[in-house]
């Protein structure tokens, strides 16, 4: 059941026929009492109310399935003391979760410990591959998936079928760890991933987040098998942050991101009303200081866009050319459709095929 998919066609044709059926009946009661024409106008109104909402869940695609909504797992997952245990040894126990995590990988909860950065980010969701406990001295790239906003880490897992697509890169024969931190205070909050005037998060994701995976996981912990990618507004994220820190990261993927911040309360409220505003602002446009971006060290960029994104597709359009003409390795792909996991999901399948095994 809990696979059940609740954005298809005949599910959301099921809800709004329920609606009518309803609304009929509340008219064919009306002369029952009220007790009876209340009783099946609420419910009318209920069904409703969660068709239009399913509705707009569909378009988006956010939580595809009835485990996303009722927010059950449908991923395997693994506690630490088990991936642990497994690490240290050269044969796999027989433990259920473990078997599964040794034929599809598994989720991990990893402690990134405590930072002064202005919000609460102690912890990652962790994708290990089937290979991680398979082989236990083999070391892995690492892709660092960026969440969007209003979003959290564990919108990956859902809409973003995270989880599924590492499975399907790693049988694929490139396996890799794709580790999704937290970025902001809560679900609501847009941090655009910068150093501004009440989160550092620039800061917690290269001086934080980046050693404690390294320090945690059997990583291959240079710039050349670490990627940071990243959708809406992680998209621009990842962008900005690999564009700033080419030193740590070799690959770039942004999907939908646009080319410079976008904070809905402005710059001011983003970055603080400081008087060298105008220069943090532009220090974090890509879209302003592409042009003088030195061509070495080498950077992969893979861009990623739905075709009736029509805003993101024309920013990402330009930069395109502009990476490009400064000798940048930039792979570009559209997709049909808009700004929803409906480009984002089958994107990340792409990209994680692409990640490591080119150039």
């Amino acid at each position: 059941m809990g696979s059940v998919s609740v954005i298809s066609k005949g599910f959301l044709e099921v809800l709004f026929g329920g609606s009518v059926l309803l609304w009929l009946a509340v008219w064919r009661v009306r002369r029952c009492g009220r007790i009876a024409v209340g009783l099946c106008s609420l419910a009318a109104m209920l069904l409703t109310l969660v068709a239009a909402a399913d509705g707009v869940n569909a378009h988006y695609q956010y939580l595809p399935r009835v485990s996303d909504v009722i927010g059950a797992r449908d991923w395997p997952t693994i506690s630490k003391a088990q991936w642990v245990n497994v690490s240290s040894r050269s044969t796999i126990p027989s433990a259920a979760p473990v078997a599964v995590a040794a034929n599809q990988g598994a989720v991990v909860t990893l402690n990134i410990g405590e930072q002064r950065v202005g919000f609460s980010a102690t912890k990652a969701l962790v994708y290990l591959p089937p290979q991680y406990f398979a082989n236990p001295t083999q070391r892995f790239p690492v892709v660092y998936l960026l969440h969007g906003s209003p979003g959290m880490p564990v919108d990956w897992l859902r809409g973003g079928g995270a989880a599924h697509a590492g499975y399907l890169a790693a049988r694929a024969g490139h396996p890799q760890i794709l580790v999704m931190p937290h970025l902001s205070r809560d679900w609501l909050d847009d941090s655009e991933c910068v150093d501004g005037a009440h989160m550092l998060v620039e800061t917690y994701v290269v001086h934080d987040l980046v050693p404690s995976i390294d320090a945690q996981l059997r990583t291959e912990a240079d710039r050349g098998h670490r990627a940071v990618a990243g959708m809406s507004a992680g998209g621009y994220c990842a962008l900005n942050l690999g564009l700033r820190h080419r030193d740590l990261f070799g690959v770039i993927v942004d999907m939908s991101g646009y080319t410079h911040p976008s904070h809905s309360g402005g710059m001011p409220s983003l970055f603080g009303r400081q008087p060298d505003l105008r220069d943090l602002v532009a220090a974090n446009s890509p879209d302003v200081y592409v042009d003088s971006l030195p061509a070495a060290p080498s950077t992969r960029v893979f861009l990623v866009c739905g075709t009736s994104d029509h805003v993101a597709l024309k920013q990402l359009a330009s930069l395109r050319d502009r990476l490009r003409g400064r000798g940048f390795d930039v792979t570009w792909t559209t997709r049909p459709g808009g700004h929803t996991y409906g480009v984002w999901r089958p994107g990340l399948v792409n990209a994680l095929n692409w990640t490591f095994t080119a150039g």
